[in-house]
């Protein structure tokens, strides 16, 4: 069976390596100004050419996003950095702009053309016309479902399908939201978003009253003094009105919205002691559904986060390319891949459009938090051998020679680590992750008990084993201990 590729997002150099190094066929990324990344994008036209080198030797694939909205003024920048790209032949451009993808034609004419996600394509008249300005491949709009995928296939199998399986999802239509804009000045479509629908929002009633959810005494009647008013009230205020807190699940309330123009039609809004996330939506996964995707003659398989760190880039990959290998042969799928999934931060999952529309349990209505199994612990910079230099700090410019007997890794600390701490070093493949246990910590030569986060360059002891599977830049991991992320 043919494979569809596994795309993952790089926002940096270092995260276009580990992408890579785990699993990715290819990735997508380019320099902020252009590239819908503002605040999660490092990249530079110099590391640009680096990756694409990589890449051509190591038989992988770079694609570039130019897939914002140029303004006039920026036009003669993306006429240089079209000429940058013409010379550096990454394997595809992706734009959403039918003016750029013009120009890029122009300029880059022996260069690909991807569409970007951020067109919203779901009908064939889009399609035909995008087909007829040589866009050879179409990264579908999140909101199609995998059947409507089927049949444009049918209909259009000259042109190549991309479908998102793995992101967190905004509640606009495509990313076309205002919120980020209104409330914070920081544009969600040149990706600044503030995730303004993933606020906290308090309720109050047309006359400004706040809908106070903290413990109290007193009972809502004597509350909000509507003593004697029972038999002109709404049924919904009658029915709470003695309602008096006595655990903290009781703080949780139903209140009501009523549009304007839609009079009689009763929108409840849920609030409890989180305030209330109407807007809020789970993250969405599709690898349980990898198979029907495949069936539907998707060519590759898209995740997104650029701005999430390599640790969950590869915790995503890993998964996914173990689903794919499974499909390959012929097998069901593995639930233990959930583990995996799991093990990076989410707002808990739901599969988004793949069989029509969402379902409203798959809203976020609880808080605007994240859970996860396991989280980043360290990354390994180099091991110590028997004889390694140093420098002796009391006498800097003097390089020295400290013997080691045993085998050590100089960790770059991610989260905070205590001695006897259970650790899982993460490998290519899930089944050769390795569990140890850290047994001993050296910090300027000196014992210590624990190791956090700000401090750089650690020394852990390690086992054999461990020692010789380890390499320069693997990620070790641990069972959640930060209480925010505990489910």
């Amino acid at each position: 069976m043919k494979l569809p590729e596994l795309l993952l997002p790089a926002g940096d150099i270092k995260k276009a390596y580990y992408a890579f190094e785990y699993w990715a066929d290819a990735i997508y990324c380019g320099v902020p100004m252009f590239a819908l990344r503002t605040r999660a994008n490092v990249f530079t036209e110099k590391d640009i050419a680096e990756i694409i080198d990589f890449a051509n030797k190591n038989g992988k694939k770079v694609y570039i996003t130019l897939n914002w909205f140029p303004h006039q003024n920026m036009i003669p920048a993306l006429r240089k950095h079209l000429e940058f790209l013409k010379n550096a032949k990454p394997h595809w451009i992706i734009l959403a702009d039918a003016w750029v993808l013009g120009l890029a034609n122009e300029i880059c004419s022996d260069i690909d053309k991807h569409l970007s996600v951020q067109a919203s394509t779901v009908s064939e008249s889009w399609i035909r016309f995008w087909a007829k300005n040589w866009v050879k491949r179409i990264i579908l709009a999140r909101e199609i479902a995998i059947k409507e995928v089927k049949k444009i296939h049918e209909m259009f199998p000259e042109i190549e399908l991309e479908y998102f399986v793995h992101w967190a999802v905004c509640m606009a239509y495509s990313w076309r939201c205002l919120l980020s804009n209104f409330m914070a000045q920081r544009d969600a479509n040149r990706w600044m978003c503030a995730h303004s629908c993933r606020w906290n929002y308090q309720v109050f009633d047309e006359e400004w009253r706040k809908f106070d959810l903290s413990e109290r005494e007193k009972t809502q009647k004597e509350d909000w003094n509507l003593e004697g008013q029972e038999s002109f009230l709404p049924w919904f205020i009658v029915d709470s009105i003695d309602w008096k807190p006595i655990s903290i699940r009781e703080f949780e309330k139903t209140h009501i919205w009523e549009e304007e123009q839609r009079m009689w039609e009763f929108i409840p809004v849920e609030q409890d002691i989180h305030w209330t996330h109407i807007m809020s939506s789970r993250d969405m996964c599709m690898i349980e559904y990898l198979k029907e995707i495949i069936d539907s003659w998707v060519c590759s398989l898209k995740v997104e986060w650029r701005n999430k760190t390599f640790y969950y880039a590869i915790s995503v990959a890993r998964a996914y390319r173990k689903a794919l290998d499974d499909i390959a042969e012929w097998k069901e799928f593995d639930k233990n891949l959930w583990k995996e999934i799991h093990a990076t931060a989410n707002r808990w999952f739901f599969a988004w459009f793949v069989n029509w529309k969402p379902k409203s349990e798959w809203q976020q209505y609880e808080a605007n938090r994240s859970t996860a199994d396991f989280e980043f612990a360290w990354v390994v910079v180099n091991k110590i051998w028997k004889w390694y230099i140093v420098w002796d700090w009391d006498f800097f410019w003097f390089p020295k020679w400290h013997k080691f007997e045993e085998n050590f890794l100089i960790v770059e600390p991610k989260n905070r680590i205590e001695k006897n701490s259970e650790l899982i070093l993460v490998w290519k493949k899930i089944p050769d992750d390795k569990k140890f246990f850290v047994e001993k910590i050296i910090f300027w030569w000196n014992e210590a008990d624990v190791l956090h986060w700000w401090n750089w360059n650690w020394l852990i002891w390690v086992s054999d084993e461990i020692f010789e599977t380890a390499k320069e830049w693997s990620i070790l991991r641990q069972v959640v201990k930060n209480e925010w992320l505990k489910k």
